[in-house]
């Protein structure tokens, strides 16, 4: 096990470090800020490791696993700080009569109140039932663990969007405006493209390559089952707990796939039927999207004539190991083609490392 964990945590930090290296933010002085970050992390979890196996707090089991538990989600959640703060240090300036948004804000704030009621009542739970506390202790405390440092980086990032979103909508280079039927055929085109592009699950065309997927990630199972210890039938109720779990997440995954489409095209009818570019970013079909942060940032920038015409946003966004590419589209209004010489020349000075081609 012990291996397994450090092998996910060195591909992690090598995911980690391929987009950072990527990223139009990186140079070597903040590089250098974080190397000092992480060695703070360090030298913080071998002091807090030392104070807990010694002293008068190595005599009691109990306060030695509180300590551990408090330390990792402050040791968590104040890195996370530290390396957000480092990596994305800018923040939009905005004059003293605008006031700031609070769209993304509000949004993480419902996820902390919403992780609150569920630890109280977790806790709640386990006080009442003392014989089966670890029903609601255990998942309560993994999502104790995670959700501090989680919900710091959300929130510190949420307040960058609200305040870039506050600066492009009061200072835009660009301003669309649509009317309601030009709205509503442009979420009808939206929802048709997001069906092509991502169609729902369906048995007959995906579910061999399902299929063949489950019992790949099966005989993992099998061959790692075999080099544990224990009996046979300890081996193989292994091996089924693991591929049920997977089971469960692919069927979750074609469940809520299967909706998405009419989720994301309900949503975009309710949004306001505008979009702006400015010099932080891009509002559009009812989402705020900067041109740069250290985990995503624009790569290209298209201007495509076939109707309807609109432009092509393409940023690249990094999660752990991986990265994807993703498509914002802007529809433009019919008589507006005249603001992309001025979209083209402000776009490139701000994303200098993109392919911007929005005219010619």
């Amino acid at each position: 096990m012990s291996i397994v964990i450090l092998l996910f945590a060195i591909v992690s930090i090598a995911g980690a470090w391929a987009g950072w290296r990527r990223s139009p933010l990186y140079s070597a002085k903040i590089t250098l800020k974080l190397v000092v970050i992480f060695l703070l992390i360090v030298a913080t979890i071998v002091g807090l490791s030392w104070a807990s196996t010694s002293g008068a707090i190595s005599h009691s089991p109990e306060t030695q696993m509180a300590l551990v538990f408090i330390a990792i989600v402050a040791v968590g959640t104040g890195a996370t700080a530290l390396i957000v703060r480092t990596t994305d240090s800018h923040m939009a300036q905005l004059p003293a009569s605008v006031r700031m948004v609070t769209i993304e804000r509000h949004k993480v704030q419902r996820w902390i109140w919403r992780t609150l009621v569920y630890l109280l009542i977790s806790g709640a739970a386990a006080l009442a039932f003392p014989k089966w506390s670890w029903l609601p202790g255990v998942p309560a405390l993994l999502v104790f663990l995670g959700c501090g440092p989680m919900l710091t980086a959300l929130y510190m990032r949420a307040r960058r969007l609200d305040r870039g979103m506050t600066e492009v909508v009061a200072k835009p280079w660009a301003q669309w405006a649509y009317t309601p039927p030009q709205w509503q055929a442009w979420a009808a085109t939206q929802r048709a493209w997001e069906l092509a592009k991502n169609p729902p699950f369906q048995w007959k065309r995906d579910g061999w390559k399902w299929t063949k997927f489950l019992l790949f990630i099966t005989l993992l199972f099998a061959l790692g089952a075999l080099v544990t210890g224990g009996s046979l039938r300890e081996r193989v109720a292994l091996v089924a707990v693991a591929t049920g779990f997977i089971l469960v997440l692919m069927v979750l995954v074609a469940v809520v796939g299967h909706g998405a489409a009419e989720r994301h095209y309900r949503r975009l009818l309710a949004a306001p039927p505008e979009a702006y570019f400015g010099t932080e970013g891009v509002f559009c079909n009812g989402a705020f999207t900067p041109w740069t942060l250290s985990g995503a940032f624009l790569i290209r920038a298209n201007a495509l004539h076939d109707a309807p015409a609109r432009v092509e946003l393409v940023f690249e966004q990094f999660s752990g190991t991986t990265s994807m590419e993703v498509t914002k589209r802007v529809a433009i209004p019919e008589g507006r083609e005249s603001d992309l010489p001025l979209l083209q020349e402000k776009l490139s000075a701000t994303s200098r490392t993109a392919r911007v081609k929005l005219v010619g």
